[in-house]
């Protein structure tokens, strides 16, 4: 039975063209490793011959890197191993060559052009010259690559030129990474101030924000008895200076009048009456009384207070009023 009873025209057709396909395929495969050996020999015959690889086997080497013809090269190395080349590594190796030049070698030509290349090499520069003009700034490279060479041209002349560029531009990375270090630092700095800004004024409207709800909750006799807690504690403040800090002031003045005769006591007494002028204006300010009396008379400032309900004893009190009098020392010491 023939294919057309088994086959439909139109699967025939395809089948052709899967058949085309392939052979097109094996045809190009086939010039693709024709290329290869062919390259492949005329480097290691050049490679016999001298070390340096032209620009023109580097633009041959660079062509089949970037289109990998290589794949599938079967090739029986010097050492008598067979080896089916499968990267660009592989290739190098058995064309007699090393990757690791000939990937520095590519770098250079892309990165110099042809041109200078051959000045390069017809000059005698190596790979330690080439690398550190390719770590020139653009604008120096450029300055040397595009200069213009004569056939006199000297390579220490040359090498000279890369190095006092090479030691300028080092010299100018320094300056910028030192401006760029204080720059870090100033930065870190001012984050490190800003961050503590936000810090205290997060707590400062956290703070705010509990007493203004504490405010609205509270009753008036509540509201009040804040105002009388803060004011105390401003009072307690005033009364630990004058009994601590103002108190020993006084004591070197008297001692340095008993020492030296000299008489501070109208200082002293200045003094105190600027205070008594401050009590003078807060008490016609506010309409006080010389004493707290009655119904304001705080419980502990009554006779009667006694908070256990047992009465005193003069021995007691006299004990207690001692005990008193040491701790106002004690906290304007601490305050001072």
């Amino acid at each position: 039975m023939s294919n057309e009873h088994i086959f439909s025209d139109e699967a025939v057709a395809e089948m052709q063209k899967v058949q085309n396909a392939t052979a097109l395929s094996a045809k190009a495969m086939t010039q693709d490793l024709a290329e290869a050996y062919e390259i492949m020999g005329t480097l290691k015959a050049f490679n016999f011959v001298q070390k340096l690889l032209t620009v023109g086997s580097l633009k041959k080497l660079q062509e089949i890197k970037e289109s990998k013809k290589y794949k599938g090269l079967s090739v029986v190395t010097d050492d008598g191993n067979f080896l089916t080349v499968g990267n660009f590594a592989d290739f190098c190796k058995v064309c007699g060559l090393s990757d690791k030049k000939v990937y520095e070698d590519l770098q250079n030509l892309n990165a110099f052009g042809e041109e200078f290349m051959e000045t390069s090499q017809r000059l005698g520069l190596g790979y330690r010259e080439m690398r550190k003009l390719r770590q020139l700034p653009e604008e120096a490279r450029t300055e040397i690559v595009d200069a213009d060479y004569s056939e006199a041209t000297d390579k220490e002349e040359l090498i000279e030129k890369i190095e006092d560029l090479t030691a300028k531009f080092a010299r100018e990375k320094k300056v910028l990474e030192g401006q760029l270090k204080q720059s870090q630092a100033n930065y870190e700095a001012q984050a490190k101030v800003l961050k503590n800004k936000n810090e205290r004024l997060d707590k400062l409207d956290k703070e705010l924000a509990k007493k203004t709800l504490l405010i609205e909750t509270q009753t008036p006799d509540q509201r009040g008895g804040m105002l009388r807690e803060e004011a105390a504690q401003i009072s307690y403040k005033a009364e630990a200076i004058l009994r601590g800090q103002v108190f020993q002031a006084f004591e070197a003045l008297a001692k340095h009048s008993e020492e030296t005769g000299i008489d501070h006591r109208q200082f002293m007494s200045g003094v105190l009456a600027e205070y008594q002028l401050i009590l003078s204006e807060l008490k016609e300010r506010f309409n006080l009384d010389d004493e707290p009396t009655g119904d304001a008379l705080p419980e502990w400032a009554r006779e009667d207070y006694n908070p256990d309900g047992e009465p005193l004893d003069e021995s007691v009190t006299s004990i207690l009023d001692e005990i008193e009098r040491e701790d106002h020392i004690q906290d304007a010491e601490v305050v001072g």
